[in-house]
């Protein structure tokens, strides 16, 4: 065995062995924390809901049509629950699952493009990013999206990489890139064809690379697009002739052109999470951002995948940027083509890199305000989070402190250098941010309905009504494992409910008026809504209180 031969099959070991231990680190406790309301009650309850009914085609959330997102991830999270059974842990397993196959993803990408070391790079990077990680098991449909659409946008790269040479690979490549947008679309929406396609355009008139186009295998291409799309829209189309109007209409163009959903912010705010949620790659990250590496104007009719990747990023920046609706993980897809940039850039610097670079001290930093915060839990205490609640967390706040400076310190030594120093840092930011992610479970009695559920579970049967008076707390159906009767509230579900009004009531009369008839019965409210309701000499006795709501039951 050839020296270079013994390089490449012990890489392949080590990168092997490594993948292994970030699995096991990433896969590490997901039931742990109780489910966050409102996002991760809401896509936990919505598959639920798919499973028990064997209604596959209109999804529902507490019985009501829900049509803001396609059914991709609640396919999957249904059968996974058929499977190995409802729970918390099921719950996230999707996203947690795409999460990981997104750092293999970049890790095979970036080594095909630019070399095996670029590739475990990439993968580290990204494994370590603070919003990739969070997102990775925080149940919502950002991580199936971020993935499905580097599936496509890899693939493409790779596809074009070797359209000259081997034509064979570039169909195959091309063909899994298309199945991969129809999963984003699946996922998300339009956006799962839109951002690629744009990218796409941009960088053929910048880098004037035409021959792209006759290697994009649109025929088939597109009839593989269709033939995985169109079947659901179409048969959900036909039996909810109000879906194509809410989903293209109000979901598409009204969210991203109004603030008809009220997520306002400045035209800087996806930068700022960009510049936190890259933590502790975000020097590294404007770096390759603002010196991507590639010349003003590249080599006509040359495929450049720098260049790709980096228009791709940009373009995304800029179009969620001047959206009029914004959230934190809409940028998320941003994250694994950074990676692999950031990966190409490590595999040139990595020997002088970590003792001396950015990465140790932003983490020293993080380190620092971690012990800070731990040791000041107080000052972030409000009505909903009182400090006895806050105090629980501060042994996780001081671990993860404690994870980073160890790591910190190793890099530092002297003996200490290269990848060894990187791979420590990797290993340790991503067990410092699990757990937070598993200390966030101290304030589960504020954020999650698993404790009122508990309560509810307590007095009578699965007949026995629940009603929610003029509220809607979205993990509640999921803990009971049956939906509630909305009183008064409509919410995110006023779309539902205008299709199906007979599912609600309306009047706050006339739930009075069941509560009095009903030998047995229990209702949650807002926690500020029970003073009102003693006033009216409502019969009720308290099951539950906490900072947000009350379970009350028919005496």
């Amino acid at each position: 065995m050839t020296g270079s031969t013994q390089d490449v099959v012990t890489h392949r070991w080590g990168m092997l062995l490594l993948v292994v231990v970030l699995g096991m680190l990433w896969f590490a406790w997901p039931g742990y924390r109780d489910l966050n309301e409102p996002d991760e009650g809401r896509y936990a309850e919505i598959p639920r809901e798919m499973a028990v009914t064997g209604d596959w085609l209109t999804p529902r959330l507490d019985g009501f049509k829900y049509f803001e997102k396609p059914p991709l991830q609640y396919w999957a999270t249904a059968g996974l629950y058929r499977v190995l059974g409802t729970s918390v842990a099921t719950s996230r397993l999707w996203c947690i699952l795409m999460g990981f196959v997104g750092i293999l993803w970049v890790i095979r990408v970036g080594g095909i493009l630019f070399g095996p070391a670029a590739g475990g790079y990439a993968g580290l990077s990204l494994a370590s990013m603070l919003l990739y990680v969070a997102m990775g098991h925080f149940n919502t449909l950002d991580m199936g999206v971020a993935v499905c659409l580097m599936g496509g946008m890899g693939a493409l790269l790779l596809a074009q990489s070797c359209r000259a040479t081997d034509p064979r690979a570039c169909r195959h490549y091309m063909l899994l890139g298309w199945a991969a947008l129809a999963g984003a679309c699946l996922s998300k929406g339009m956006i799962g064809l839109l951002l690629p396609s744009a990218s796409l355009l941009l960088y053929t008139l910048w880098q004037r690379d035409w021959t792209l186009w006759r290697h994009l295998h649109l025929g088939w291409g597109l009839l593989l697009f269709l033939a995985l799309t169109v079947p659901w829209f179409w048969g959900v189309s036909l039996v909810n002739p109000e879906f194509p109007h809410f989903f293209f209409i109000h979901e598409h163009l009204e969210r991203y052109t109004s603030t008809v959903h009220g997520r306002t912010g400045v035209w800087w705010y996806f930068l700022g999470v960009l510049l936190l949620g890259s933590i502790p790659w975000t020097h590294r990250a404007l770096v390759v951002l603002f010196r991507p590496g590639f010349a003003r104007r590249g080599e006509k009719g040359g495929f450049d995948p720098v260049r790709l990747l980096w228009v791709y990023i940009v373009f995304t920046l800029f179009f969620f940027s001047i959206s009029q609706s914004k959230l934190i993980p809409y940028i998320l897809p941003l994250l694994p083509p950074l990676a692999i940039l950031l990966g190409r850039h490590l595999a040139r610097e990595v020997h002088g890199l970590v003792r001396v670079g950015w990465e140790t001290r932003i983490l020293a930093i993080v380190a620092l305000l971690l012990v800070v915060g731990g040791i000041h839990v107080d000052l972030f205490a409000d009505d909903r989070h009182p400090v006895e609640m806050l105090l629980h967390i501060r042994p996780w706040l001081l671990g993860a402190a404690s994870v980073l400076a160890v790591a910190v310190g190793i890099s530092l030594w002297r003996h200490c250098r290269g990848q060894t120093a990187l791979i420590t840092l990797v290993t340790a930011t991503l067990l410092a941010f699990q757990c937070l992610s598993w200390g966030a479970h101290a304030f589960s009695p504020s954020n999650s309905s698993q404790e009122a559920a508990q309560a509810i579970a307590s007095v009578g049967d699965a007949t026995t009504p629940v009603y929610a008076v003029n509220c809607y707390f979205q993990s509640l159906p999921f803990y009971l494992n049956r939906t509630v009767v909305l009183v008064q509230f409509k919410g995110e579900l006023e779309f539902g409910i205008q299709q199906e009004p007979g599912r609600w009531l309306a009047d706050p009369v006339l739930f009075r008026q069941r509560w009095l008839q009903e030998s047995q019965a229990v209702a949650i409210f807002r926690r500020d809504d029970l003073k009102m309701w003693r006033a009216t000499g409502l019969p009720m006795r308290v099951l539950h209180e906490d900072q947000r709501r009350v379970v009350v039951a028919r005496r």
